[in-house]
């Protein structure tokens, strides 16, 4: 377990170059992360365009009847496909630091992972998000601080993962990538909310302890 917010700058910047122990580990990392930035989101992107179409109210009974037999194959498909890249990636808690700091760059990161453990399908999904949210971050927010906290509830625990950033993209802008963050904090929380305005940026959602009525 980590908390970043406990740990010298000349160790943050240690983390951030370090590199994992094996070349094999270093391979399925970088796969499994070029296989989510790419076909993951695509098919997220394509999933919601599908559903847009689904809810016009001129289309007709049969055409929506059959979109909507593709769309349960498509989400069938992206489920399989992100299994996939799960099993792939087994992210450890310091993994997912490391990344996260070398993603942010001189972003000023105040981090605590040490949320309770879930099981590996609600791990591996939050992972994701997290990563995801910090890529957002970095790419597009002009932020200066990134943060996640956690609070821990009767029988969940709760996440808030934002930044001050300038905010402006809504959680199903598919020019940012943010597809991906929805699909993922649907299928792995209870309830979810985000926010963005010229203040920053932030998701809040809610995962059982167990994670096993989630995944």
């Amino acid at each position: 377990m980590w908390c970043i917010k406990s740990l010298p700058q000349r160790l943050l910047s240690s983390l951030a170059k370090a590199k994992p122990d094996h070349q094999e580990s270093t391979l399925r990392l970088d796969l499994a992360r070029r296989l989510h930035e790419t076909l993951a989101q695509d098919l997220a992107v394509i999933g919601y365009k599908l559903d847009e179409i689904i809810g016009e109210a001129d289309l007709d009974k049969n055409h929506r009847l059959a979109l909507r037999k593709i769309r349960f194959a498509l989400s069938e498909t992206t489920k399989s496909f992100r299994d996939q890249i799960y099993r792939l990636r087994l992210t450890s808690r310091e993994q997912l630091m490391r990344q996260v700091v070398e993603i942010l760059g001189e972003i000023e990161l105040e981090a605590d992972f040490t949320y309770p453990e879930f099981n590996q399908v609600v791990e591996e999904g939050l992972s994701q998000v997290i990563l995801e949210i910090a890529r957002n971050t970095a790419r597009h927010s002009k932020a200066t601080h990134f943060y996640l906290s956690f609070r821990q509830m009767e029988e969940s625990i709760e996440f808030d993962i934002g930044d001050n950033g300038i905010g402006g993209v809504k959680p199903k802008d598919f020019r940012f990538g943010l597809a991906s963050i929805d699909e993922l904090l649907t299928q792995i929380s209870t309830s979810y909310s985000s926010s963005s305005t010229s203040d920053g940026s932030s998701f809040k959602f809610q995962i059982k302890y167990s994670g096993s009525d989630n995944a």
